[in-house]
């Protein structure tokens, strides 16, 4: 069974609307196997319009595995955990930038056995008008009960930014297509795959985007870099100022590297993420 979610985060609006499309538009002809689309699996932020949960401010996306005595975010995480990832062979989570951040579309997964990693690898160069960024097993994640199960999982960002990139979605769904047709649940005539540059690091915070240039205090976000710029060790690439007008502070480029992740959202509070730079 090839599992498929979106709106994880409620404010992530790509995989929702790729999925419900689908609904509507795809049906095949012949299809061996089960393929399972949750459009929409954190329906509570979603209909809130928040990353988080609005009843108890639950990031789902760090409450796996959850549990069935705890709040509503972690009974969602259990519930989704035993009735359905439980059940799959394959899992793709379906994420973007939001309305806080706009990020350099990409896919990734969590480093595992040889024989798991060999597939995670097939099902990320699926998606190949994305990057790829592999890392170590983060906790919390949907990818990590995937991970703890031993199924084969990966996930994508798209671009966010409040809104949804039209090329994002058309990246979406050739990946998805390409998927259906490597995982044998759909026949039909292979495409020719992108060569997809590839980042793996052993570096468990490298693309842990929520630890990277925190704000200093809360104020106002002011970038100046932009998405996919190459910039060095040390470079000014933003500044946050108190509202006040008692307190400025410059964002200095932790590494060198790409601008992958940067905030789109200009109010801050203090330790928000403001940048994510990859060795890309």
């Amino acid at each position: 069974m090839l599992l498929i979610n979106g709106a994880t985060h409620g404010d992530e609006y790509e995989g929702p609307t790729l999925l419900r499309q689908w609904v509507d538009v795809w049906k095949p002809a012949m299809l061996s196997g089960t393929v399972v689309m949750v459009p929409v699996l954190n329906e509570a932020a979603f209909f809130a319009a928040q990353r988080c949960h609005p009843a108890d401010g639950g990031n789902l996306a760090r409450a796996f595995p959850g549990r069935t005595n705890g709040n509503s975010t972690a009974r969602l995480a259990h519930l989704f955990d035993t009735a359905l990832l439980a059940q799959c062979t394959h899992y793709v989570d379906l994420h973007s930038g939001g309305g806080a951040y706009e990020l350099l579309p990409w896919t990734g997964y969590f480093t595992h056995t040889r024989s798991v990693d060999k597939a995670q690898r097939a099902m990320a160069a699926c998606f190949d008008h994305f990057w790829c960024w592999v890392g170590p097993f983060l906790p919390g994640r949907t990818l990590s009960a995937a991970h703890a199960r031993n199924i084969p999982a990966i996930y994508l960002e798209c671009r966010g930014a409040g809104g949804i990139e039209p090329r994002d979605l058309q990246a979406l769904e050739r990946g998805l297509k390409n998927l259906l047709q490597w995982t044998g649940v759909l026949q039909g005539r292979k495409l020719t795959l992108r060569k997809q540059k590839t980042r793996i690091t052993r570096d468990v915070d490298e693309a842990h985007l929520q630890v990277h240039h925190p704000a200093p205090f809360d104020g106002l976000f002011v970038s100046e870099t932009a998405l996919g710029r190459q910039v060095r060790r040390g470079q000014p690439i933003g500044k946050v100022l108190s509202l006040d007008g008692k307190q400025s502070a410059v964002i200095k480029a932790e590494r060198t590297g790409c601008i992958v992740l940067v905030r789109y959202q200009r109010s801050v509070r203090r330790d928000d993420a403001l940048f994510t730079l990859a060795p890309i």
